[in-house]
Parts: C-alpha cells; sequence; structure tokens
C-alpha cells in the first residue's frame, strides 16, 4: 500500500481498523512474530501529515482516542519494534514516534 497516495481521513480509517485488530489480538503472525509494522506504518504516516499540517480538533480528538485505545492493548517496549537500526537510520526517537516503542500484550 503506497500510503502516500492515501488522504488522511483514508489514513485514519485505516488506524481504525488497525487499533480494532490488535485491541482484539487479531493480529497476523509469521513466523510466531506479530507482525503489525504495516499497521504502525500507518499510524507513523499520520503523525508526519500532522506534524507538517494542521489539522482539524475532530481529528485531533479521534487520534487521541484511537492512540488511547492503542496505549491500553499494547505495553511499552524498551526497544524500537521495527529494530534500533531502523529508529537510528531514520532519526525516530521513543518520544516523538512513540507507537514504534509499542508492543503487543
Amino acid at each position: 500500500m503506497n500510503l502516500e497516495r492515501l488522504a488522511l481521513a483514508a489514513l485514519i480509517a485505516e488506524w481504525a481498523r488497525a487499533v480494532d485488530r490488535i485491541e482484539r489480538r487479531d493480529v497476523t503472525l509469521l513466523d510466531g512474530v506479530p507482525d503489525y509494522l504495516d499497521d504502525l506504518a500507518v499510524r507513523h504516516e499520520i503523525s508526519r501529515r500532522i506534524r507538517a499540517r494542521p489539522v482539524t480538533a475532530d481529528t485531533r480528538e479521534t487520534m487521541a482516542e484511537l492512540d488511547g485505545i492503542y496505549r491500553d492493548a499494547t505495553v511499552e517496549s524498551a526497544e524500537c519494534v521495527p529494530g534500533i537500526h531502523d529508529a537510528a537510520a531514520q532519526e525516530w526517537t521513543a518520544a516523538r514516534e512513540w507507537y514504534y516503542w509499542r508492543r503487543l500484550r
């Protein structure tokens, strides 16, 4: 999926579906490892867009609600889920890209 081509509303709808799957523990497993990196990539693209342009209060409220559900369904991780090398290469931080520092319960 080419995330850059999707409208912000479509990305948020995709994140909502991902959060629902994560909350229900209905995440596809590949080789015994939860493969939800695509879902996290959606969240990252949303974050990039929100930082680049102002969004409506409704959008902020929707994201706060979805992110709260995601936080409740996951636990904080000391390591970046995609890997420390990806984090370093992309200059991600646990404070700004917090969603990459959470793992499934």
